[in-house]
C-alpha cells in the first residue's frame, strides 16, 4: 500500500453568494459547539439570530464581492501547498468547510 501525505485545510466557511447568508448564519448558530443549549432552544435562538443578522451581514458580504473570501483564499493556499509538495509521491491537499 502506498503512503502519502494528506494536508487538510479546514475552516468554518462562509456564504458563497448573498442568498446563502441566512442559511449560513442559521447553521453556524445552530451548532451546539457555538451555542450550548438543548434543542429546541438552540434551534429557536439560531433562527432569531440569523433573522436579525441577515440584512447587516448581507451588506458586509456585498462589499466583499457578494461572497465570503474564505473559500477562494483557502483554494489558493491549497494550490500553493500542492505545488510545494508536488515532488512528494501520493501527497494530496484538501479544502473542507464546515458550514
Amino acid at each position: 500500500m502506498k503512503q502519502g501525505t494528506a494536508i487538510v485545510l479546514m475552516n468554518l466557511g462562509g456564504p458563497d453568494r448573498l442568498e446563502s447568508v441566512r442559511p449560513f448564519l442559521f447553521n453556524l448558530f445552530n451548532d451546539p459547539a457555538i451555542i450550548d443549549l438543548p434543542n429546541p432552544f438552540r434551534w429557536l435562538l439560531a433562527g432569531l439570530i440569523s433573522w436579525r443578522r441577515t440584512s447587516k451581514a448581507r451588506a458586509i458580504y456585498a462589499k466583499l464581492g457578494g461572497a465570503s473570501p474564505l473559500l477562494a483564499n483557502s483554494v489558493a493556499q491549497a494550490l500553493a501547498l500542492s505545488r510545494a509538495y508536488k515532488d512528494t509521491e501520493g501527497s494530496k491537499v484538501f479544502v473542507v468547510m464546515r458550514y
